[in-house]
């Protein structure tokens, strides 16, 4: 695969800063003929890709901790008196609120980390920080309304998250012969039906986020 490759884009695989990474049930005589099969010594898991998390334990949460960490870093470095309410709907949609989408587009996050965010977020919405905090007049699922109707259009993290993972599993449905549909087919639903599939013990979190979705 690695020779197709680098025929068809004129790019040389640099194997000296390649690292190869094996499944918890792969044997050391496996492990040793790829090694020197490929030409790459290295056997390590990075701990991110692209942002996210490359492993995860039982517990998403400590995978998932930084993204509200950052975000009341970020509330808490702007003074709420000195910002209109308006400008601190701005921050909270285009910014606060932006953050975990592309996490949440690919895995699910737990109940309690959602509050966490939501916590911040209303306590800068409301003029409060961490060491201070001021009346919510209005419960949040209240503000999550659409202006149209009422509230103030911000998000609620559950469903969102909800919501991006079932466009994931609308795009398996699209495209059926795409290399993800094909490669998570042939591992858990066989039978070619996404909706049908069971949610297997042993499944990985990215599986168990799909069918969380429909």
């Amino acid at each position: 695969i690695l020779d197709i490759y680098k025929t068809a884009s004129g790019q040389m695989v640099n194997r000296s800063k390649s690292a190869i990474f094996f499944s918890a049930n792969c044997t050391d005589e496996t492990k040793a003929m790829v090694h020197v099969n490929m030409e790459i010594e290295t056997e390590a898991l990075v701990e991110k890709y692209l942002g996210l998390p490359t492993a995860i334990g039982k517990s998403s949460d400590v995978q998932f901790e930084h993204i509200a960490t950052n975000i009341r870093k970020l509330v808490n470095g702007y003074v709420p008196k000195l910002l209109s309410s308006a400008a601190r709907e701005v921050l909270i949609k285009a910014v606060c609120q932006a953050i975990p989408t592309y996490s949440m587009s690919c895995f699910k996050l737990s109940k309690k980390l959602c509050k966490k965010i939501t916590a911040a977020v209303a306590r800068f919405w409301w003029g409060g920080d961490e060491t201070k905090r001021k009346m919510h007049w209005v419960k949040w699922k209240d503000l999550t309304i659409p202006k149209v109707c009422g509230g103030i259009g911000f998000k609620d993290l559950v469903l969102f998250n909800k919501a991006m993972l079932v466009k994931q599993g609308w795009r398996l449905i699209c495209n059926p012969d795409s290399l993800c549909a094909q490669v998570l087919r042939g591992k858990y639903y066989h039978e070619g039906n996404l909706l049908a599939a069971d949610n297997k013990r042993n499944a990985s979190h990215t599986w168990r986020a799909i069918l969380y979705g429909p």
